[in-house]
């Protein structure tokens, strides 16, 4: 078979990869004597392998049991949940962890907001047995929060990551930041969060923003709380993509390391998205890829109703693209860019020894085609085949 490379953006041919246990025993020539003992024989002649594909957005809620299979199936191996309820993202990702549900692997967050944000539907939802605004992974949040008594427990559901959602100012972003880098989370941000803007978030050390169309109110007159309602409808018209106010966003972005995780396919894959709203998104994405901003795929939405469709990171891939990202950056999107963002670039997100077996068998070359994702032989959770010819 052949191997791809993503961080090289190559492919060797010819490679007999091996798998033993949940692992990548080796990778190398098909001249080369095969182990002893070895768990998996792939026939790949022809085929690309890949690393498995990572979701760095969705959200996971009762009753998902066969989407996660059929995500898994359409070549996602790894999901990042972007809130809810935490005691079903946690039984989803133990029932995986134990092999009862041959699923991706599950991360998630807990998320904060402003106390008036949580007439949020969702977000009640979300917190079944509490009241409002106090479960541990959807708290309200004020400038009198114990912080570290509030992360604490944000931690404590399990979350690796801090979301910090609406009607947060820049201080009191900047502290809970702080207070989660203290204890080990990483912190995503909506890329505003009412009132405070982009700059303020990346200034406080946000690890990423995400949804690219919220960016647009760093150049607003005002960002007021009560936008974080109506925040999709951003000021594109009056803060053009190369505005001033944007290019200094980017540029600190990039100084700071900051993540971008556009989310494109779910607002400029719309029928009703504005024409002006689609531009803007896709412009603002490239100029951050060009200058050198980690782009993250992230869909929103993991996956759609149909029994047969693939998951969505496909069509996210695609808008990359589309903004301008070669298919290989498109695909370091989906594979080594967010194993590094989720504290896992020893482990996952290329096709070496000594690396978790998540891998995805195409018959076509996405460093060339994009849409080669979508062509799926075989993929494997941890060594296991969990979709076959």
């Amino acid at each position: 078979m052949q191997v791809v490379d993503v961080e090289k953006q190559m492919v060797t041919p010819n490679r007999r990869v091996v798998l033993r246990g949940d692992s990548v025993l080796s990778v190398g020539a098909m001249s080369e004597r095969l182990p002893d003992t070895v768990d998996v024989r792939v026939e790949g002649r022809g085929g690309y392998l890949i690393p498995g594909l990572v979701d760095h957005h969705v959200h996971l809620t009762p009753g998902m049991s066969r989407a996660l299979t059929q995500t898994a199936r359409g070549g996602v191996t790894m999901v990042n949940a972007m809130a809810g309820d935490n005691r079903t993202a946690g039984e989803y990702a133990r029932a995986v962890l134990a092999r009862e549900l041959p699923g991706p692997e599950i991360a998630y967050a807990s998320v904060m907001a402003g106390p008036d944000f949580f007439v949020d539907p969702r977000f009640r939802g979300a917190s079944v047995g509490f009241a409002f605004g106090t479960a541990p992974w959807a708290q309200a949040v004020t400038s009198s929060t114990d912080v570290v008594r509030a992360v604490s427990a944000a931690r404590g559901s399990g979350a690796e990551v801090l979301k910090l959602y609406a009607m947060i100012d820049s201080t009191l972003a900047a502290r809970l930041i702080a207070e989660a880098h203290r204890q080990g989370m990483r912190v995503v941000a909506h890329g505003t969060v009412f009132p405070a803007r982009p700059s303020q978030l990346v200034a406080g050390g946000v690890d990423i923003l995400t949804h690219v169309p919220y960016l647009s109110w760093q150049g607003a007159t005002t960002a007021k709380p009560e936008d974080a309602f109506n925040r999709a409808n951003g000021p594109y018209e009056q803060v053009p993509a190369d505005a001033p106010a944007i290019e200094s966003l980017l540029q600190a972005m990039r100084t700071r390391g900051t993540f971008l995780e556009p989310t494109l396919e779910v607002f400029v894959g719309r029928p009703t998205t504005a024409p002006v709203m689609r531009a803007w998104s896709l412009a603002v994405t490239r100029r951050a890829h060009t200058i050198g901003i980690p782009i993250l795929a992230g869909t929103d939405g993991m996956i759609g109703n149909d029994a047969d469709a693939l998951p969505n990171i496909h069509k996210e891939l695609a808008r990359l693209v589309e903004a301008g990202l070669s298919p290989a950056a498109a695909l370091a999107s989906a594979t080594i860019v967010p194993a590094r963002a989720m504290g896992r670039g020893k482990t996952h997100g290329t096709v070496a020894a000594g690396r978790v077996a998540d891998l995805v068998l195409l018959d076509a070359n996405p460093l060339i085609d994009i849409s080669a994702t979508t062509r799926i032989r075989q993929v494997f959770l941890k060594g296991q085949a969990v979709r076959t010819p």
